[in-house]
């Protein structure tokens, strides 16, 4: 019998679980307090309290100054981001069309400094 994966969530800390859930469940996200996971549209990851730990919360870009923590593909990058700036979303850039890579992407931050890219291919 070959066992597979079936699912995974990134975990991501938070300084203040609470804030960060309300920030994504006004952005229109399915959040579960008790657990931490937060889902939409087949996107999972979870939130973890991290308000005690000994150390800062440190999202990608705040170790090498540019990389994004997550980068999920969606059907329309701008029709996204015209309903999560409705909602209330940070913006980290507005959308844009890197050619190196042919993706049309603009990028969120939450309350912890985490980058949550979205892009979709450029046809």
């Amino acid at each position: 019998m070959i066992n597979r994966f079936k699912e995974y969530r990134p975990v991501f800390l938070s300084a203040d679980r609470e804030q960060s859930l309300a920030y994504y469940t006004k952005l229109g996200f399915q959040c579960n307090h008790y657990t931490g996971f937060v889902d939409r549209d087949g996107l999972r990851f979870a939130i973890h309290d991290a308000s005690g730990a000994a150390g800062e919360i440190r999202p990608n870009h705040r170790v090498d100054g540019r990389s994004w923590d997550l980068y999920v593909w969606v059907d329309d990058a701008d029709a996204l981001y015209t309903e999560l700036v409705a909602k209330g979303a940070m913006i980290h850039y507005p959308p844009r069309s890197p050619r190196e890579y042919h993706m049309r992407e603009f990028a969120i931050l939450d309350p912890d400094g985490y980058i949550f890219a979205f892009g979709s291919p450029i046809r």
